[in-house]
Formats: C-alpha cells, structure tokens, sequence
C-alpha cells in the first residue's frame, strides 16, 4: 500500500486524549504534509515492504500505528487483539516484529516477554515495547525481559520508523544466516549421507568378495549381520551400535581373500595342513580390516596421497576396529578350544561370540557344496549340542529366544536357489 493511497487528511489523525499520533505525529499541523512524505521518500528504498508486522495492542493508538507504518511502504500490518492468538502467530513462524503495549487490554508484557525468552520459535523476534509508562524502572524492566527496544507514548515517527526499520534489518539478516546455515546442516547431512551409503556399498562388496572365494553365493553376510544384530539387541547390546554390529559382522570371512583356490574349492575333506593354512583366514582377515596405524599408516601416505581423506578417516575407524575384532575371534570356542588364538570363555570378544553363533546357524541352514541345507529342527538340535563348548551359553540363549525373528530374516534374505526348492519349482 502506498503514499499515493492517502490524502493528506489521511495523514493527520485524531488524537487520543487530546494528543496526536501519526506517521508525523509531533511535527506542527502545517508541516505535516510536507515533512512526511520527506520522511517516506528518505525511508522508502530501505523498507522491506514484505516484513510482517503485528501490533499487540487495543488502544486507539493501534490503528495510528498500522496507517504510519503502512503509509511507511509495510504491506503486511496486523492487529492482534490478545496474548494467545499473538504467541499462536509468533510460533506459527508469521512474524518479524511486534509492537507491543503491555498495559493494553488482552495483553501481560512480561508474559510475553517471559515466553518469548525460553520459547526458541519465537525468540528471535524483535518486540518493540510502546508504553505511556515513562519512567526508568519500566525501561529497564522491559529490556531486562527481553524487549528489543521501547518507545514511548505518545509515539514520535522519527523514532519509531527508523527503529522499526532497524530491527527489521537485524531480523532479516538473522533470517539469512539461519537460512544459511539450514542450508549448510541440509548439504552436510546429504554429503554424510552420500558417504555412510558408498561406505555401506564398499563393505558389502568386500565381504562378497570373500564370500564368492568360499563359492557361498547370495545373502549370507548380509543374513549373518542381520542375526548377529537381533541377536546383540537380545542380550542388551547398546542401541546406538547395533547397525555398526550388523555391518562389521558381514566382514566375518573377509580373510578368505587371502586362502588359494585349491582350498577354498576342495570338494573333499581338506587334509592337516590345508586345514591348518585355512585357520590362517581369521588372522588374514584381521590385517585386511585393521585400521592403518603408526608406520604402516605413515608409508601408506609415502605412496599416494590421492584419496587421503577416506584413509584418514579409516585410520581411526571404530566400525573396522570391531570388524577386525570379529574377523580374527569368530571361530574361537568357549571352551578353548577354537582358533586363532584359542581363547576361552568371556576372554572371547562378545561381537566374535555372537557372530560364532550367527555363522553357524547360517552355515547349517544354507546349500553348500558339500551338502544340502539341513532341516530347521537339526540346525537346532546342533546348536545346542555346543552349548558350553562351542557357543557362549548366553549368547546361544539369546538366539533361541529370538529365533522366530530370525527365521523370519532367512525367509525374507533367502537365497534363490533355495527360495525355488522351497516353492517346489
């Protein structure tokens, strides 16, 4: 709405009480029009018309104020008339500025102070205290609330112009640099995003890489670090690290890369010592996962420098910590009997103990080469022959209380081959 819009008896209202407010409301009644249209024409290139404007406040005043500001070049001035349709509006993200007259009828000043100071919707919004109240006390008390700035009663439109027009500045320019930074976190989520799915891609990859070796195709890793995760939640493994879990245990096997051919395809019972060198997969797939550290990290960057960033970020990874860990302490047994190392007990790792327990169930109830896939009751009925030896009790606990669910993830991970037996296809 513009100048053009409003004569000159436009611009000289009535007064309340006997005092006059306007867009010039303390110049002499014969300079009115002159001066205020200087005052809208120095003010107009700097008004964001678009700002929205609410004038909390049911004095007669309230109207002066919407035509000043209006006559001003400020397209979007609105009365409200009481403190719960105000903080409704403030929260519902409509506003830029308010004018507030705590003494007005429907309205507590503090309250709305108060509100807005704990409010995180709203506190960034200007509020402009108009009060007849002069005195220091009342001054200090508004501002000490939390009031952007305060003006007195009767208003002076060479205060309160520019004064608007100041705080709407700041308030823009917040706008912007949370506009900014929203759009800053929304690329870093994106990015971060972007990353977490190729870092998934390359683990998946890399543990099918050495499931393929074993000539175990289709879902197995993927099955063995879903069990191993349902199994983990059974026994009360932190929330937060049940998905690394799931991802580090489909690396179990990832040490197969390392084994010849001519094991890794024996259709026949491996003799001593290819048995011996087909332990060695665990260790293997330690040193394949382990982060870099130390020398070996310091040569690493000596060679290239190109993709230095993801290895920075892989020499401190916590996921390939756990997923070294388990690669090397899944075929240990609880009664010591295992390998690598021969560990026994709790001094196993409780990741290894629960991908142990996952693998196997997997490995009984899959097509091998050298062997069908066995019923479910048997695959049962061989897990708890190694209760106490072979598996951690607890853990093997855990895997029987929660067995309808993962009964549910075979059928739904199923591999084809499989999935068309079972249909009778």
């Amino acid at each position: 709405m513009g100048l053009k819009s409003y004569s000159q008896s436009d611009i000289r209202l009535p007064d309340d009480d006997g005092i006059e407010y306007g867009v010039a409301a303390v110049m002499h009644r014969a300079e009115v029009s002159e001066s205020a249209s200087q005052l809208v024409e120095i003010s107009w290139r700097d008004v964001d018309s678009t700002a929205r404007i609410v004038i909390a406040d049911n004095s007669h005043s309230a109207a002066v104020m919407c035509r000043g500001l209006q006559l001003a070049g400020y397209q979007s001035v609105r009365l409200i008339h009481n403190v719960h349709d105000l903080l409704k509006e403030m929260r519902g993200g409509r506003v830029d500025l308010v004018l507030l007259d705590p003494d007005s009828a429907g309205f507590a000043g503090s309250a709305v102070l108060q509100a807005a100071g704990v409010d995180p919707e709203i506190r960034s919004i200007p509020i402009i205290i108009v009060s007849q109240d002069q005195g220091p006390e009342a001054r200090r008390e508004a501002l000490d609330f939390g009031a952007s700035d305060f003006l007195k009663k009767p208003l002076d439109s060479t205060e309160l112009l520019p004064r608007v027009r100041n705080l709407l500045v700041v308030r823009r320019y917040y706008r912007r640099e949370v506009d900014v930074d929203d759009r800053i976190e929304g690329e870093v989520q994106r990015r971060t995003r972007d990353l977490q799915e190729s870092r998934d891609g390359l683990i998946l990859c890399l543990a099918r890489a050495a499931e393929h070796r074993d000539n175990e195709t289709g879902n197995h890793v993927i099955r063995v670090g879903r069990y191993s995760a349902i199994i983990a939640r059974q026994l009360g493994y932190p929330e937060a690290q049940l998905a690394m879990l799931e991802q580090a245990a489909q690396m179990h096997d990832v040490g197969k890369i390392g084994i010849p051919d001519s094991i890794l395809f024996k259709p026949d019972s491996l003799a001593v010592d290819e048995y011996e060198l087909m332990k060695k997969h665990c260790a293997l797939g330690r040193q394949i996962i382990e982060p870099y550290t130390g020398r070996d990290w310091d040569q690493l960057q000596q060679h290239t420098t190109v993709g230095g960033s993801l290895l920075q970020d892989a020499s401190g990874s916590t996921l390939l910590t756990m997923a070294a860990r388990i690669a090397q302490s899944h075929h240990e047994r609880w009664d010591g009997g295992g390998y690598p190392l021969g560990l026994k007990g709790a001094d196993i790792p409780l990741e290894g103990r629960i991908v142990a327990v996952a693998d196997v169930f997997d490995a009984l109830s899959s097509r091998r080469p050298y062997k069908p896939p066995f019923p479910r009751e048997q695959c049962f009925a061989i897990l708890r022959e190694g209760r106490g030896t072979q598996f951690d009790p607890a853990v093997l606990d855990a895997f029987f209380e929660c067995a309808a669910e993962i009964l549910e993830v075979r059928l739904l991970l199923m591999d084809q081959e499989d999935a068309v037996r079972d249909a009778g296809l």
